[in-house]
């Protein structure tokens, strides 16, 4: 490691306790965690947060299928689906090691404490408001077990106590922004994670810099609402001189492209309702910002949309869908969709296959709709039926097959920048800038590794993925 090793004095206390009567069994036993998180790139960013202080603290990270002294599982609520995905993710730590403490923490754990403590009596729960306490917690909880006590005090090696960055050398999530003002009638969101705060300007500039620093290749920009990003500050220069509704978030990924040692900036999901030219312009066409932009439908119908309290049109939609495909034929459009919303009728679901033939989606998530308690959509009549929603969503499905092939097509013959992720047996996987998954076969002799952009010469769209050769 490059980075001076901090003093023994700067230890945390339960690591220097003892230390020097017992460097020679230090590497006996390191305290290990794992980590498993759910959900969207905001929880990503928090999860790397966790490892971040973990790893601080002298905690050696193992995959979540191994035995480990700690189990962090940050949990979504997004869904029925993904309540039970977090419950199974709490079960299956405590059968991989029955004396491990499991600390469960994100929006299901928000949502409610109660469905992990049935599952895991003794797990450490914590809501959102308290994620950022889950280590201390974690090293309290196991310095209370007698056999521990001496072990955490003393089987340590001195450079354990060195901060060890968490960023691969592929990609890092930037959380600008979190929580949520919009009141959606399906979501559960607003309640899990609060009211919208944001960060500034420095703080997210400097975070850049230190992902960078430690090895990320790309950087993406998330948040859970973030065109509310700079919109207070906005506001007050609007007094003085006209600005776009997203002038201020656009500054700001201009001014993340400069950072130095960064290769790419992937921008995540947009409401359609905040979308503007400028917003539009910036992602096109500003250097190292890569071409591609999610913007959630959720539905085309302009009645299931009024349900869903959502705050634009199918109409608004489509301009912006239509005019994304003028700038950029070649960018990446993903989007949701969700399936089976109270009181859609079939002329209302006509209209979302319409709407998405005509967005021409390189991507589309299908999900079917999920009641939340607490939501003003688990009250609404008209349930769609469990085989009418299976039968949408198999359509939805197979059109959104159809799309992704119509949309790759374009891009056999050329040649694409990828980011590499894995490699095994001379085979690369990784994402091309308009987030197509990319698998391609090295013809080079040089090595490559995880972070590395290599340019591969498409040959073909299957399973899913671009192949070729690089």
């Amino acid at each position: 490691m490059s980075q001076t090793l901090p003093l023994l004095s700067q230890a945390p206390d339960w690591i220097r306790q003892s230390r020097q009567s017992t460097l020679d069994d230090s590497r006996e036993r390191t305290p290990t965690f794992a980590l498993y998180t759910l959900g969207c790139k905001v929880n990503q960013y928090d999860s790397h947060q966790i490892a971040r202080l973990l790893l601080r603290e002298g905690f050696r990270r193992v995959e979540f299928r191994e035995s480990a002294d700690l189990y962090v599982i940050d949990t979504c609520t997004v869904t029925n689906e993904a309540d039970r995905k977090s419950r199974k993710a709490a079960a299956r730590a405590q059968r991989n090691n029955p004396d491990a403490i499991v600390a469960v923490t994100g929006c299901a754990a928000t949502y409610s404490q109660e469905q992990f403590r049935r599952v895991v009596p003794n797990a450490i729960v914590l809501p959102n408001t308290r994620k950022f306490e889950l280590p201390e917690l974690a090293i309290a909880a196991l310095r209370a077990r007698p056999d521990w006590q001496q072990k955490y005090s003393d089987l340590r090696e001195l450079d354990a106590i060195e901060p060890i960055p968490t960023a691969t050398r592929e990609r890092a999530v930037l959380k600008i922004q979190d929580g949520c003002n919009h009141k959606c009638s399906y979501c559960i969101i607003p309640r899990v994670r609060g009211a919208s705060v944001q960060k500034t300007r420095e703080t997210i500039l400097a975070e850049a810099r230190t992902f960078v620093r430690e090895g990320a290749r790309e950087l993406v920009v998330t948040g859970v609402s973030m065109g509310d990003w700079g919109r207070e500050v906005q506001s007050s220069k609007c007094k003085v001189q006209s600005v776009g509704r997203n002038s201020a978030l656009c500054s700001l990924l201009h001014a993340i492209a400069t950072v130095e040692g960064l290769e790419r900036i992937r921008v995540s999901s947009l409401d359609p309702a905040d979308v503007d030219e400028e917003w539009l312009q910036t992602i096109a066409t500003t250097p190292k910002i890569c071409p591609q932009i999610h913007l959630a439908l959720q539905s085309g119908s302009a009645g299931t949309l009024r349900r869903m309290r959502r705050r634009y049109t199918p109409d608004l939609f489509l301009k912006w869908a239509k005019r994304w495909r003028e700038i950029r034929p070649d960018g990446g459009l993903t989007t949701d969709i969700i399936v089976g919303f109270p009181g859609e009728t079939a002329e209302e679901w006509e209209e979302s296959i319409r709407v998405a033939r005509e967005a021409k989606f390189s991507s589309i998530h299908v999900f079917p709709f999920s009641p939340r308690d607490d939501t003003a959509a688990a009250q609404l009549p008209d349930p769609v039926s469990a085989p009418e929603q299976k039968r949408r969503v198999d359509e939805l499905l197979l059109l959104a097959a159809q799309l992704s092939d119509e949309f790759a097509g374009q891009f056999i013959g050329h040649t694409l920048p990828v980011l590499v992720e894995t490699i095994e047996d001379g085979v690369i996987e990784g994402l091309s800038e308009n987030y197509l998954r990319v698998r391609a076969q090295s013809t080079l002799s040089v090595p490559i590794q995880p972070g590395d952009i290599v340019s591969v010469r498409v040959e073909r769209w299957e399973d899913g993925a671009l192949r070729g050769r690089f």
